[in-house]
């Protein structure tokens, strides 16, 4: 993975877990991704939950642009028919490519793709089922055109890293959890399990507030290269590699 890549990767999904409603995900998620694997259209279906638990009720639409919501509302109308349907039972997140599992003919001139889809001429897709603690929470799908090329396994790999963390903060928005109540909980945590000081409790807090370094280093009176040494020291202490990473811990 470039430098430049791994950077844009880090500092998307340290802002989706800032996260707290879908239009924020949309804005804040679905658009920077365009800028690690680029596309042309992007979707999030969202699963219902229903009292037959293998009944998959997809819903709310949320599009990239705007217009491909049409193509979204007509799938969901004739999901039944998409053979990639069995993805959606999964008890764990999965990541499909659609150009691996049907041949250009039989999949660009099937009833749905036609119905849906040619109209904005797609040929290929990536689809990825969000579960979280075994609950299908929706699917998420990048699109791109004939012109675009088939997705690559650098995209794949690169979403799939992406989508575990995609998969908590959903979890958290559709089950409308506050992210700042259990702040106290998990600095506790961190102290007791991890023995943070209490200055690398002090920074940690700042970090689940979502400021950046300059932020933190200013309001605590330290320099630069002080921050840099205490973030190792937590990194190591909590067995983590990045600011990220730090914040899934607070959803375990």
């Amino acid at each position: 993975m470039e430098k430049n890549t791994f950077l844009m990767i880090n500092d998307m999904i340290y802002d989706l877990y800032s996260c707290t409603s879908l239009n924020e995900i949309k804005a804040k998620f679905l658009l920077r991704l365009k800028m690690v694997i680029p596309y042309s259209y992007a979707s999030i279906l969202l699963h219902e939950t229903t009292e037959d638990p293998d009944t998959i009720r997809l819903t709310t639409p949320i599009c990239i642009p705007e217009a491909f919501t049409e193509a979204e509302n007509k799938y969901m109308k004739v999901a039944d028919e998409d053979h990639l349907l069995w993805l959606l039972h999964s008890r764990e997140p999965r990541l499909v490519r659609e150009s691996d599992l049907l041949e250009d003919q039989q999949r660009l001139n099937s009833p749905l793709y036609v119905h849906c889809y040619r109209k904005y001429n797609i040929f290929d897709s990536m689809q990825y089922a969000s579960v979280y603690q075994q609950e299908l929470l929706g699917i998420l799908t990048l699109f791109r055109t004939e012109k675009d090329g088939p997705f690559t396994n650098e995209d794949m790999f690169y979403l799939q890293a992406i989508g575990m963390h995609l998969n908590a903060v959903l979890y958290q928005i559709t089950h409308s959890l506050p992210q700042t109540n259990d702040l106290k909980q998990t600095l506790a945590r961190l102290k007791n399990t991890c023995h943070l000081t209490n200055r690398e409790l002090q920074i940690a807090e700042q970090i689940y507030q979502y400021r950046n370094n300059d932020e933190i280093a200013g309001s605590l009176g330290i320099r630069e290269n002080t921050l840099q040494k205490h973030l190792q020291n937590i990194f190591r202490k909590t067995n983590v590699t990045s600011r990220w990473e730090l914040l899934r811990f607070r959803m375990q």
